[in-house]
C-alpha cells in the first residue's frame, strides 16, 4: 500500500509504502524534501524569468524600421521589440529612420521590449 501526504500547496512531501513480509509489517517513509511536478518547475522558471525582467530607459537615433512599424527596430545599434501594444508618441516628428527617440520598456537578457517610443526634438 502506499500513501502520499500533501501540504495546502499540493506539493508532494513524502511518499509512505508498507509491506507485510513474513508476517512483519515493514513501513517505509520517503521525504528528503519536496517533489515538484514538471507544471511546479515551469511556473517556477517563469517566476524567475518574470524576476530578471527590469525596467529602463534608452535614448538614440533609430537606424532601422519596419514599414509596418511593428517589429524589431534598431535604435543607436540596439535591437529593440515593438510589439502591437507598445505606444509610438509623434508629438514632435514622425518616427522614421534618423529620428532622436526615448525608448522606455522591459529588458530582459538581450532582448529589450519597449512599451513606449517617444520622438523627441532634433538636437541643435
Amino acid at each position: 500500500m502506499t500513501s502520499r501526504s500533501q501540504t495546502k500547496t499540493g506539493l508532494k512531501m513524502a511518499a509512505k509504502s508498507t509491506a507485510i513480509v513474513a508476517g512483519i509489517a515493514l513501513s517505509v517513509t520517503i521525504g528528503a524534501g519536496p517533489v515538484f511536478s514538471s507544471s511546479d518547475r515551469e511556473s517556477e522558471g517563469s517566476e524567475k524569468h518574470e524576476s530578471q525582467k527590469s525596467e529602463s530607459k534608452l535614448y538614440g537615433t533609430v537606424q532601422k524600421i519596419p514599414a509596418d512599424r511593428g517589429g524589431l527596430w534598431i535604435v543607436n545599434g540596439r535591437e529593440i521589440k515593438v510589439t502591437g501594444e507598445t505606444r509610438i508618441k509623434e508629438e514632435y516628428g514622425k518616427a522614421v529612420s534618423g529620428s532622436y527617440v526615448e525608448v522606455e520598456g522591459t529588458n530582459t537578457g538581450k532582448v529589450f521590449t519597449a512599451t513606449k517610443i517617444e520622438v523627441k526634438r532634433a538636437k541643435k
